[in-house]
């Protein structure tokens, strides 16, 4: 879409570039600075002439009448400089008319007063002209920080001083009338041309009288632009490409002696200060390239010339011929860069063609990913391994599972994004530091972008530290995810809740709403059944029979594959007899009237004891029901079979993904926390060196890693640190040792089985206590320690000895004495944490 400019009577205003409200900070100690009022009884010159601030700003309008121009009827937005912001200004130096024009370049026409709710993010025009008397062009940025035309920004406590007759914004610098470069540099969107300009010397030149018309590509542009370069001759950076190239591209973007207005482009062709020339239809600019840019920002008029900002690089012939004789296909970009066991997938799964002819966003694993994909995976231990047709339409699938039509570049990664693949599975997208991509299986470790942007000519590669796995290929790679584990699953999706007890509750059944403390699952309300049977026949536990109340039911469908049904139970006495009979009805509508009968002690020959709240797990496909969107009628469940006493209590009814990974690291609740994480919290010194294995990465990152003999029974240096302020957390917890626990994350590697980790704190340095703590739990068990992968480590600050953590001076880490073993261990997340 262009942005076209809306008339504000004789001023215009552009339309913003985006929604975003322009807000400035404000607080009760800035209105007790300059108290506003609801209805102001002060012009803007009044304001001005009260103010001590403005008076420089009210000398410079008074030579020239303007403030009695300010004093009028007619409504203003003014940005005020302060005194102390003129002093780099010199306003002898100008003439008058220049003068004249400065001051007007602060002041907007406008209907309404812009007070600060009112402003947007973009262009608006200002009283002062440019060329051809055109009204100059001004840029409010939103962005923190604040700021207007990219050089002045609000003072605190002096903004939004209402007048009769609009508003006062004073600001911290001189608006001087911007030139087609000074509009470049205002808008971050342009950032990379500004650099460009400067890389190559040409903004003194585009600062010259012009006129200029300047198509300006905005900074995806030049990340699109840096993919073609980097596919065709490696350049990563702009300073990489030679000055004579860049030149030849920033030229073609000039047009010199022209003050080409948006309503003047449409049908025309224009030479260029680069020699050759393009044409443009419509908001399409055709340049020499296969590509036409599109026109997307318009009429920012300066006082030499006026720009347009455009989605692409324009690239005149000699620049594309260049480009177009060097660049590789997505194959051969691939190999070029080394991703030998991705191509080698791609041959044997029948894509190879796809990467030299389709338009492809490739997220390639590279080498090191398939490996530590084979070394966690059961099924395979290479690529040769896929040898049957069922198993090459796997890795077909996984393959699929990287590739995305189109084009996606690193800047349309942004966090909390989510991509669709060939597959037509998603995996979403974390950006706050690195880019790291979840997959659909969600127990899986985050794959991280390493480098971005590999350019080809039918398209883009991202390289990745670590395979994608969709959830569908689970039980086909052989990843094992644990079913029902001791304890309740957590309930992924409240919205697929059907029964509950907290508001979701049944309408006729034996089964009541209860919340015993000593028996709820999590504090609130849950089924109770506590009654004898008195025969063999029917007895209703828990009913509804209106589909509108039947959550979930209508997102499941026929999809029986992707859920299952589950239910929290806790058997306060056993059952050995009858069955739990599960109905959903949808015979209404000539459906099914489907039942199952749910009798666990039949299976096992034993009681069914819960021993506490445990989550049963039912595969759809077992429930005899095709299609729960159907469900018209009763849905619920009853027991029959057997005069027995029915005592239990059940929760969360409901539909959800299949299995629970139980047990495993916990997750981190606060990195404000952690103060060993080996991903910029690294140790000082000691034998726990900095690793990212992808086949023991706990969430793709670094962790610390032990791999050495200890070769005595004396003290080995593991990790440590003894400057108090990157104790992360010390001072949060402080004294309070009841409240906090200390926690890391540990994979043993090797099993421990004798010596004993030393956790030192020592505030001694100011005459506290140097507290010692000896951790070896292969001496409380008698068993070698293993962990079978990654588990949490708790342990409560009451056992470590030191009384006030925040007193910490020296040093702080961990140990290994007492033993001549091998280490051979990974550790991470070391941090205090709340119970």
């Amino acid at each position: 879409m262009i942005m076209k400019y809306i008339k504000y009577n004789k001023i215009a205003a552009l339309f913003a570039v985006g929604a975003a409200l322009l807000t400035f900070s404000s607080c009760e100690d800035d209105e007790e600075v300059f108290p506003q009022s609801s209805t102001p009884t002060e012009n803007i010159t009044q304001i001005l002439a009260r103010t001590s601030e403005a008076s420089t700003l009210l000398g410079a309008l008074e030579q020239f009448d303007l403030d009695d121009v300010l004093a009028n009827s007619t409504t203003f937005t003014l940005f005020a400089p302060t005194n102390s912001a003129f002093s780099g200004v010199d306003l002898t130096a100008m003439n008058d008319s220049i003068l004249r024009n400065t001051l007007l370049n602060h002041v907007w026409n406008t209907n309404t007063a812009d007070l600060s709710s009112n402003l947007q993010k973009g262009y608006r025009l200002t009283m002062a002209t440019g060329v051809d008397g055109r009204n100059l062009s001004f840029f409010v940025n939103t962005d923190s920080p604040m700021t207007f035309n990219g050089v002045a920004s609000p003072v605190q406590g002096m903004f939004d001083l209402g007048a009769t007759n609009g508003v006062v914004h004073m600001v911290d610098n001189v608006l001087l009338t911007p030139d087609v470069v000074d509009h470049v540099l205002a808008n971050p969107e342009y950032s990379s041309l500004a650099a460009a300009l400067a890389q190559v010397e040409l903004v003194e030149t585009l600062k010259g009288g012009g006129p200029f018309t300047i198509f300006a590509p905005d900074n995806a542009a030049f990340e699109m632009l840096m993919a073609q370069l980097n596919a065709a001759f490696g350049w990563t950076n702009l300073s990489d490409i030679p000055d004579e190239i860049l030149t030849d591209v920033l030229l073609y973007h000039v047009v010199v002696g022209g003050n080409v207005t948006s309503n003047e482009v449409d049908g025309e062709s224009f030479e260029t200060a680069q020699g050759e020339s393009f044409s443009i239809d419509g908001t399409s600019i055709d340049d020499a390239s296969e590509t036409n840019a599109e026109i997307n920002l318009v009429d920012v008029q300066a006082t030499n010339g006026i720009v347009h900002g455009t989605d692409k690089v324009l690239l005149p012939d000699t620049v594309f011929q260049q480009v177009l004789g060097a660049t590789l296909d997505l194959a051969a970009r691939s190999e070029d860069r080394g991703f030998t066991s991705l191509l080698a997938a791609a041959e044997l799964a029948g894509l190879a063609e796809s990467l030299t002819t389709e338009n492809l966003t490739v997220f390639a694993p590279n080498n090191e990913a398939f490996d530590a994909l084979f070394a966690t995976i059961d099924n395979f231990n290479s690529l040769d391994d896929f040898d049957t047709p069922e198993e090459i339409e796997a890795l077909r699938k996984l393959l699929e599972y990287h590739l995305y039509v189109g084009t996606l570049v690193e800047s349309e990664l942004t966090d909390g994004s989510s991509v669709t693949t060939l597959l037509g599975d998603t995996f979403s997208v974390s950006a706050t530091d690195v880019i790291r991509l979840s997959p659909s299986f969600t127990d899986a470790i985050p794959s991280q972008v390493v480098n971005a942007n590999i350019g080809a000519t039918n398209g883009i590669i991202h390289e990745l530290n670590r395979v994608l796995v969709p959830v569908e290929l689970l039980d086909a790679l052989g990843i094992e995810v644990a079913g029902d584990c001791d304890g309740p699953h957590p309930v992924t999706d409240v919205d697929l809740v059907f029964f509950d007890w907290d508001g979701k509750d049944p309408w006729w059944g034996n089964v009541q709403a209860e919340n015993d403390g000593s028996i709820s699952n999590d504090g609130s309300s849950y089924g109770r059944a506590n009654f004898q049977t008195g025969g063999t026949g029917w007895q209703d536990l828990f009913w509804r029979n209106d589909p509108s109340t039947f959550n979930g039911a209508a997102t499941v469908g026929s999809n029986l594959n992707d859920y299952v049904l589950k239910f929290d139970i806790n058997v306060l006495e056993p059952i050995n007899a009858g069955m739990f009979r599960i109905r959903f009805n949808s015979g209404g509508n000539g459906g099914v009237d489907s039942f199952y009968d749910w009798a666990p002690w039949n299976d096992t020959g034993q009681p069914f004891d819960t021993d506490g709240w445990q989550t049963i797990e039912i595969p759809l496909t077992e429930l005899g029901q095709p299609d729960f969107s159907l469900v018209d009628n009763e849905f619920g469940m009853a027991f029959e079979g057997a005069d027995i006493l029915l005592n239990f209590a059940i929760d969360n009814v409901r539909f959800d993904e299949p299995g629970y990974q139980c047990g495993g690291p916990d997750p981190v609740d606060d990195p404000n926390l952690a103060f060993f994480d080996w991903d910029g919290k690294d140790p000082w010194w000691g034998n726990v060196q900095a690793e990212n294995d992808g086949a023991i990465s706990l969430d793709g990152s670094n962790y610390g890693r032990a791999n050495f003999q200890t070769g005595g029974t004396g003290w080995q240096d593991l990790f440590w640190r003894n400057d108090p302020s990157t104790f992360n957390g010390a001072d949060v917890v402080g004294s309070n040792l009841n409240d906090y626990v200390l926690k890391f994350d540990l994979n043993v590697l090797e099993p421990i089985d004798a010596g004993m980790f030393r956790i030192r704190f020592n505030s001694g340095g100011n005459g506290g206590v140097d507290s010692f703590y000896d951790w070896a739990p292969w001496n409380d068990t008698g068993e070698p320690y293993e962990t079978n992968g990654w588990i949490t480590v708790e342990i409560p600050l009451t056992d470590l000895g030191q009384p006030d953590f925040s007193l910490v001076d020296n040093e702080f880490g961990m140990a290994f004495e007492g033993a001549d073993i091998l280490l051979n261990f990974a550790i991470d997340n070391v941090r205090f944490e709340e119970k």
